[in-house]
Order: C-alpha cells, then structure tokens, then sequence
C-alpha cells in the first residue's frame, strides 16, 4: 500500500459513517418545508437497492396524496418491464427538519393506496396516501437518422440531430435525391409512417424515398402516444467553427451500471485492467486478462456483443483519430509485444506491429495513440511495476509515418524524476501530445497527485499540474487520452475512486494541450481546462482492496468530424459513461 494512504486511513476511518456514497436521509435547509422528496428502490432481481423511481415535491406544496411514477421499463432503453417490481419496493422520504412520517417507511406495494400519518414542525398530523404509477416515457426525441441507398441498404450520409432546434442537418454538397431514413427514435418511441425493421429494434425505416436535397419533416411519437416532434430534415453544406468543440454543447449521452448492464466482472474483482477503444459509433470494453472485448453502442451503453479476436489474448485497447482499433497482448516480463488493428468490431484483427522487449517488467495494461495509424501517429505503451520488488520509468514510444513504424524508442521518465508502480492502482498514464513528439508528453499518476507535462528532453515542463483536491488521498488521476480534432489537440483526464464507500467521486476532465505549456494551475481552476465533470454518479458502494482500480477514458470523433466523444469506466466505483460535443457553426 502506498505510505500516503497509511498516513491518511486513521482520518478516513473516522469519515466513514458521515461520508457515504448514497445517503438515507438529507440535512434538510431552512427554506424547505414537509415531504421533499420519496424515493423507490427496487429490493429483488439483479437491481436491488438501485433506484426504481423518484417523486420530487416542490417548495411549499401541501399533498394529501403522493404518486410516485414509476418507468414502464428499466432500465429505459431494455423491454423489462417494472410491472413484476411495484408489489415489493423499498420507500424512502426526504424530510424538512422535525417533521415524520408514521408508520416509518419501509417496504411498500405501489398497486396499493399505502397509508400514513404525517406531522410537520409545527406538531400538525394529517393522513396522508403513498402510492405508485407506471407512466410510458414523454421523450419524443431522436437519437440517429442515416440516409440509405435503397438498392444496397449502405448508409449514404448520418444526419446531425439538433433535438434543441428539432432539426436533423445533412452536412453535405452530393445528390441526395432516391434515398430512404432510417430512423432511431427515442426509446420506445416510434416514427410515423416508418415500419419497425425487426421485432424490438427501435430502429424505424421509411419504405418510399423522398429527395433529401428539399427539407423534409419526420415526425417522432413518444411511447405515452401523447407527446410528438416534427423534425425538419435540412441539407446544408459543412461548416464548422474554426477551432476546436463547442464547449456548450457538450451533453451526457450515458452513466450506467457496467456490472448489472453488461455483465462486466464485479466490482471488487482483482485482475481487471480496464482498457477503451472508441470506433464508428461502438465503445470498446476490454478487461485486459486475456478474453475477447465486448463492444456496447456509443449512444446509450447498450451491449451489442464481443469483438471477433481470432484467438489473440488481448490486454489493453485504445483508437485511433480515424476510428482504427488497437488491441495488444500483455507481457509479464521480457518477449514479443504485439499490436494488432481493425477498422470494425466485426472484423478479426490483423498484426500492425511486433516488438521485442528486451526489459523484464510487464507491459501491455495501457495503450494509448495521437493521429492516424493510417498516416502518422505516435502510440505510447508504459511499462508497469512490480509488486514488492521494483518500480518502472519507462514509455515505449511508437512513431508512425506515413502508415509504417519509423521507429521504437524506449523512453526513461526517471530523467525527469518519475516512476510509478504496478498496475492498476499505482501505474501511470502517459500520452502523446503530438505525432512526432514535438511536444513530449503528458505524465499523471497517484503518487504525483496531479499530471505533469514532460518535454521532449525528457525534462519537466514549466507547468505543472498539481493536486489540492479535497479529499485527493482517496482520487486517482492516472486515466489519460489525448487526440486532435477541429484544429485543437485535447486531452481527457479520468481521476478514478480508490474508496467508493467513503467520500469523493470520480470526475472528467477535458484540457486544450495544444500549447501544452499552457496547463496551468489546479484541478479547480486549470487554466487550459475546456469542460469537466467534477462529481460523476457511481454504483458501487463497497470498499474491498485497492487492487481493482483500474479504468480508462478514451476520445474519439464521427466519421464526419462533426462530432467528438469523451467514454470513461471507473471498475472500482462501478461506472461507465461518455458525453458528445460538436464543432458545428450554428
């Protein structure tokens, strides 16, 4: 264990009980007065003590009677439906201070009018009514639209959603004339005059085609069949703005449960070095202990199956800035360490590079890559350290010119006064800032307690990102990604949670590194710090051992360059999530 945490544990201890994940009961302010909230948990099936449904009550709004609404599914986007659940859920208040409900709440059928004694501050009891009902989603928004050629069924052109504007721009100067949508309406929701095209797709598919190149109006229904958008299909010509992504346009496409969602390994099972890749649409999840990826939609989290690995035992992933898949084996000590690449997760990779390492440490539970294989790229892979017996310093630093490896050069961080341990918990992360190392690299790690830029001498920068989080004892942030896109070079940063029981929270961080000089500061207020989630929501509420944290956080952009995507995975915490932001020139 590292001796800052030793140091530390004594004080942790003590915060414990006052610092859980997901507390029963909320100091309530001065302002707010009765009932302010009730909240349903399931208590069977694989969601037990996860949150059915919430009925939040507005300041000063005096019931007699409180229906909670209960999803017709769960989780949304899944055909499970809630109905088997509502005789059996665990209800719990959040109350304004010295006010009670009698009977205490506890387990309660939402079939049934539940009743209770209320009393407020004041000592005033009235009878009050709990109860449930299931309520069909009001979303009637629209999460793809693609342009086919109807003859082949290819996607010809993926429409840009604007849901704010209700719009769907076709970016494009090309005919668009004799083409069919495809749709992918809200879940559960349908599209009118589309035909569904499969049993519970949620894909819709118009059958007439219609001229693209004049506005068109496709009209999305809510699964409530109440609520309903016509959205204007619009064919513009592509333009972005000149730098970068829109900062206000980041959105959060997805936070789930890996383990109920996907059936990834617990959250307290060791071994598992959480690795992401990010390619056309699909987030890659490998658990780097030798067995196949599986591969979830980008849009939602949804599992769609496992990528075909031709028997190659696969350690970490990553992607490159044109959506080729980099998987590579995992060495324990000196041997041949092997990349491989695909540009989809239907097709089985193929070798793209081997490599002879000639030093005794393990190597292969990170990879990560700048540019395009395909062109010119700079793929690094860190060594890791080994328990009890020594550290590591050293990068494997990759260039790629033109399609072909140039040149492998092992790189020393102990010149710049760093090394780090075994992975997961106290390996570093370590990324390219440019395709041919013009401008070194980014260093971050638990033992630092922040993120450093490392010149290309090998030398620590002038600026240096440190660590005066609260509570940083407890936060990793040895998770980094860095890519180009619009002009702009980012880099991503997930700090991960050691004690998900105890305070903090993982959070993502998105810097501008183009001047990486210009990385200045602190986690609170860095100076090239573009967008960030400091209190990510998490499922896991157990601490176990530090050995199972380990994640990732990966960026990756549309085939359009319209769009750039940011996924995370915390193992330990027990989330996986991602957001999207657009370059476009509204």
């Amino acid at each position: 264990m590292n001796m800052k945490k030793v140091y530390i544990l004594l004080a942790a201890a003590l915060m414990a009980f006052a610092s859980c994940h997901k507390p029963e009961w909320v100091e309530p302010t001065a302002d707010r007065q009765g009932i302010t909230s009730l909240t349903a948990y399931f208590t069977s099936g694989k969601y037990t003590e996860m949150e059915l449904a919430k009925l939040e009550i507005k300041d000063g709004e005096d019931l007699d009677r409180y229906v909670i609404p209960v999803p017709w599914f769960y989780p949304e986007e899944s055909y499970d439906q809630t109905l088997l659940y509502m005789n059996r859920v665990r209800v719990r208040a959040e109350l304004a201070e010295n006010c009670k409900i009698d009977p205490p709440l506890t387990i309660l059928d939402l079939d049934l009018e539940n009743k209770f004694t209320y009393t407020n501050s004041k000592g005033e009891s009235k009878p009050i009514i709990i109860t449930g009902q299931r309520v069909k989603s009001a979303n009637s928004q629209m999460i793809s639209m693609n342009l086919l050629d109807p003859a082949t069924g290819d996607v010809v052109i993926e429409g840009f959603i604007d849901n704010d504007a209700e719009a769907v721009y076709l970016f494009t100067v090309d005919d668009m004339s004799g083409l069919v949508a495809e749709v992918t309406p809200w879940y559960h929701a349908t599209v009118n005059g589309a035909f569904e095209t499969g049993e519970k797709t949620g894909v819709y598919l118009f059958d007439e085609a219609k001229d693209w190149n004049q506005e068109q109006t496709i009209t999305v229904t809510a699964h409530n069949g109440k609520n309903s958008t016509d959205f204007k299909v619009i064919k513009r010509n592509p333009e972005k703005i000149e730098y970068g992504f829109n900062a206000g346009s980041v959105k959060e496409l997805f936070n789930i449960d890996p383990v109920s969602r996907l059936g990834v390994p617990a959250y307290t099972q060791a071994g598992v070095l959480s690795s992401l890749a990010y390619s056309n649409g699909h987030l890659i999840i490998s658990h780097g202990d030798g067995s196949a990826p599986i591969y979830v939609d980008g849009r939602n989290g949804s599992k769609l199956g496992e990528i075909a690995t031709g028997g190659l035992s696969v350690g970490a992933v990553t992607n490159d800035e044109a959506g080729n898949i980099l998987l590579c084996n995992r060495l324990q000590t000196a041997g041949a360490f092997e990349i491989y690449r695909t540009a989809s997760v239907t097709q089985t990779p193929t070798l793209f590079y081997s490599y002879n390492s000639e030093i005794s440490l393990p190597l292969g539970s990170k990879i990560k890559v700048i540019g395009n294989i395909d062109q010119d790229a700079c793929i690094v892979v860190n060594y890791e350290g080994v328990p009890g017996v020594t550290t590591a310093s050293q990068v494997l630093n990759i260039l790629v010119k033109g399609g072909q490896v140039v040149e492998t050069q092992v790189v020393d961080f102990a010149a710049a006064g760093y090394s780090w341990g075994s992975s997961p918990e106290n390996s570093a992360g370590v990324v390219a800032t440019s395709v041919d190392n013009s401008n070194g690299w980014f260093y971050a790690s638990y033992s630092l307690n922040g993120m450093s830029w490392v010149k290309p001498n090998v030398s620590v920068g002038s600026t240096v990102l440190t660590d005066d989080m609260d509570n940083a004892w407890l936060l990793n942030p040895n998770c980094l990604d860095s890519k180009r896109f619009n002009n702009a070079t980012y880099m991503a940063l997930l700090v991960l949670h050691h004690f998900p029981a105890w305070a903090g929270q993982p959070s993502v961080w998105v810097y501008d590194i183009t001047d990486p000089a210009g990385t200045t500061g602190n986690y609170q207020n860095p100076s090239s710090c573009i967008t960030y989630n400091s209190w990510i929501e998490y499922f896991n509420g157990t601490n176990a051992t530090e050995t199972v944290s380990s994640g990732d956080v990966v960026m990756g952009a549309s085939p359009d360059g319209f769009k750039v995507f940011i996924y995370y995975y915390d193992h330990y915490a027990g989330v996986l999530g991602g957001y999207s932001a657009d370059c476009v020139k509204k």
